[in-house]
């Protein structure tokens, strides 16, 4: 099949929609259609799990998750919402069960458990809410807890966030009865760290800072991690703002993705050995302005990436035995969106 379907999530601040879908053509190596998929407030991350979407939303001083079926023409029908919350999330995660629904809160710094029915989809209630605490040298950006994702650990036992304004790592166990603490690892100080992705070995992750524009190597083992080794993701002679944003694996694990607002590029690195090392390939320019997320289409040929500030969608070529990236358009546009996500 030559069309591959996508959905991006976006801010609702000026001209965004919330979800909207597209369509990439694999044989004219195009995106061939985008299109609102649900207006939404605020929908700036989702998720999809089966034949289900999940989508942050926000409605006045409201905040929460919305749950959609996703019908056999692709388009969406809401299932339920639960908006018991006041700040709007920025990232979330579905269990592998189905079970369970994990959310990172910027603003206040805290996650949230929600559970969900695995059949259905619908969203049953709010679980629990866990503060972060603490602050990092970065007196603007790190004056408290900032968390900025959050996921289930590949062996299913944990969930890990990454906190922005502690430059912490934190590892919780959960269940009904909610959240409960058991590892936090320091990372260096006033890195940021932003989103993280693991091998899929589960042995290592792969830890992107905001702050410091670094890809950290960690290694993990039964809810612990440790740092084994950094590197920048622009070069070393750029002293512009830059910022990373998002992080991926190419779905054959050898390369990873790391996106830089600032800098506007996408570096990409080759991973070595079991994972325990990466090496910078090249770091090629984005097309557009403020590179937030993107992602890999499921054959590994293709990367869309989404800008926040002209809304943008780049497509790009990658070439599986070097893990390079070749622009072959961007004139496609999805305003202000933030997440990319494919079927």
């Amino acid at each position: 099949m030559s069309e591959v379907k996508g959905w991006i999530g976006s801010y609702t601040k000026q001209d965004g929609k919330g979800i909207y879908s597209f369509t990439l053509d694999t044989e004219a190596k195009s995106i061939t259609k985008v299109e609102t998929a649900f207006e939404v407030p605020a929908s700036t991350y989702i998720m999809q799990h089966g034949d289900k979407l999940y989508g942050i939303k926000k409605v006045d001083n409201k905040a929460g998750i919305q749950s959609y079926q996703i019908k056999d023409d692709g388009s969406l029908a809401v299932i339920n919402d639960n908006l018991s919350s006041t700040d709007s999330a920025c990232h979330i995660w579905v269990t592998q069960d189905g079970k369970y629904l994990l959310e990172a809160v910027y603003g206040p710094g805290v996650v949230r458990l929600y559970k969900l029915d695995s059949e259905s989809g619908e969203i049953l209630e709010l679980i629990d809410v866990a503060q972060q605490e603490g602050t990092g040298p970065n007196k603007e950006r790190q004056d408290h807890a900032h968390t900025h994702y959050i996921q289930e650990t590949p062996d299913g036992k944990y969930a890990v966030a990454v906190d922005l304004g502690t430059d912490e790592v934190i590892t919780f166990t959960f269940d009904d009865a909610g959240f409960k603490r058991v590892h936090t690892l320091k990372v260096e100080h006033g890195m940021g760290p932003r989103h993280l992705v693991f091998n899929e070995n589960g042995k290592y992750a792969y830890l992107f800072t905001e702050l410091s524009n670094e890809v950290v190597v960690l290694k993990y083992a039964d809810g612990i991690f440790e740092m084994l080794s950094k590197v920048s993701s622009i070069p070393g002679d750029f002293k512009e703002n830059s910022q990373g944003a998002a992080i991926r694996l190419s779905h054959d694990g050898k390369y990873l993705y790391a996106s830089n607002r600032g800098h506007q590029s996408i570096a990409v690195f080759k991973v070595l050995g079991e994972g325990e090392k990466i090496e910078l390939v090249e770091i090629v320019g984005s097309a557009g302005d403020w590179p937030r997320d993107f992602n890999i289409d499921p054959s590994d040929t293709f990367l869309v990436c989404a800008h926040e500030v002209d809304g943008v969608l780049s497509l790009f070529e990658r070439d599986k035995a070097t893990g390079r990236l070749t622009l072959l358009e961007n004139h496609q546009r999805a305003p202000e969106g933030v997440c990319v996500q494919f079927l």
